[in-house]
């Protein structure tokens, strides 16, 4: 048999797709890095409250400042959020007083809940980063709904 295909062949048929009729939908939706760069400074401020002593804030402090010079802005909100998840989950079992989250954006006040009572993995919090914020809503939405 040769590849090329003859006459009396019927050709490949044609691969039907169906439409996509909502076309527009999330395609001018922002990732949860960028929503978060809108509330980086209150996550920065509650990041840093709840270091233990002067030396720990100072510490923090200069960490933010090399990482943000050095490695640019993204970086930094990516080192940003996961310092406030790492504060999270080192609070214990018993998760987070609900009055010291006041000031934070609801979506980042539920991540950082669930990770501070376990509901939700340090490594899956992380993994929201590169995610669109409707697809982080539903997935907060089902951890929620789990526990």
């Amino acid at each position: 048999m040769t590849a090329i295909a003859t006459a009396h062949e019927s050709p490949m048929p044609t691969i039907r797709r169906p439409a996509t009729f909502f076309p527009g939908v999330g395609a001018d939706e922002p990732l949860f890095r960028d929503w978060l760069r809108g509330h980086r400074e209150a996550m920065f401020r509650w990041a840093l409250g709840r270091a233990a002593d002067e030396s720990s804030r100072r510490e923090f402090v200069q960490a933010a400042v090399s990482i943000q010079r050095l490695r640019g802005e993204r970086e930094f909100l990516a080192w940003l959020y996961s310092a406030a998840l790492q504060s999270a989950s080192s609070q214990g079992a018993g998760g987070l007083p609900e009055a010291t989250l006041a000031g934070l954006a609801p979506d980042l006040r539920s991540v950082l809940r669930l990770v501070s009572r376990q509901e939700m993995r340090l490594e899956e919090a992380v993994a929201l980063m590169p995610q669109r914020v409707s697809y982080v809503r539903g997935r907060l939405l089902q951890t929620r709904m789990r526990g």
